[in-house]
């Protein structure tokens, strides 16, 4: 959803948070009540599972769900700030979400429309996602646009040799990635990944974080340095930059 006139809100840790399906709090999000676009989300939580939003920079641990009203109870576990429109994720649980939904659908005839020469497709789980996309591009009458699976969750990660064949190129989305599996993994994942699509030749893309820390600075850290170089002697095709120029 959308936060109060646009604005960043602070989370105090310890606040009561309630996560709601309501579209009337779509563009009024606050502190302690936020707009989540997945109506059934109080069907798959359950007390102490953590909500983690912004690619993990909010933490809320599960205090109640009631899938009458669509609301998740909550409280959060670390003081942070919220923005409009970040991803909600839930480490470990298998939420039987389309793959793609009907803005999805319209959205990619949109694009094939204006003659674009990829797309990108968000938290691909299985081949059949990237088969979906491919035949809407296809009816659409662009079937030579090229669709790059991103890799953001375990489920991809255990098919990650299916997708890999169907899609015409990879990106490891490590924001979602590391919040999705132990953060100690993501690394030696970066490597494996980057090493299956060289050995096919297909296109990897390594991305989120790369250089975050100049969202605000003039300059890199030299982690950052070290991050973007050990990306290109992994073997990755490109490095890309979200946050730092959005």
């Amino acid at each position: 959803g959308t936060t109060i006139n646009g604005d960043t809100l602070p989370i105090v840790s310890g606040t009561h948070v309630v996560l709601t399906a309501d579209a009337g709090r779509r563009q009024a999000c606050s502190g302690t009540e936020i707009y989540v676009d997945y109506a059934d989300l109080a069907r798959y939580v359950h007390p102490g599972q953590m909500v983690l939003i912004d690619d993990g920079a909010i933490h809320l641990e599960v205090v109640s769900s009631d899938p009458a009203l669509g609301q998740v109870q909550t409280v959060a576990r670390n003081h942070s700030h919220l923005g409009s429109h970040k991803s909600v994720n839930l480490p470990g649980v298998s939420v039987p979400l389309p793959a793609i939904s009907e803005k999805d659908c319209q959205d990619l005839k949109f694009a094939a429309a204006q003659f674009v020469d990829y797309v990108f497709a968000s938290f691909v789980r299985r081949p059949q996602d990237v088969l979906q996309i491919r035949a809407i591009l296809t009816e659409a009458g662009a079937p030579t646009v090229q669709v790059i699976a991103k890799i953001e969750c375990q489920e991809a990660l255990d098919r990650f040799d299916e997708i890999l064949e169907v899609s015409d190129g990879i990106m490891i989305a490590r924001g979602d990635l590391g919040v999705e599996i132990p953060m100690e993994q993501v690394f030696v994942t970066q490597k494996m990944l980057i090493s299956k699509c060289n050995v096919v030749g297909k296109p990897v893309i390594c991305a989120t974080q790369m250089l975050d820390s100049m969202v605000t600075r003039p300059s890199p850290t030299r982690a950052e340095c070290t991050d973007v170089a050990n990306a290109v002697i992994d073997g990755a095709d490109c490095v890309m930059l979200s946050a730092e120029t959005a």
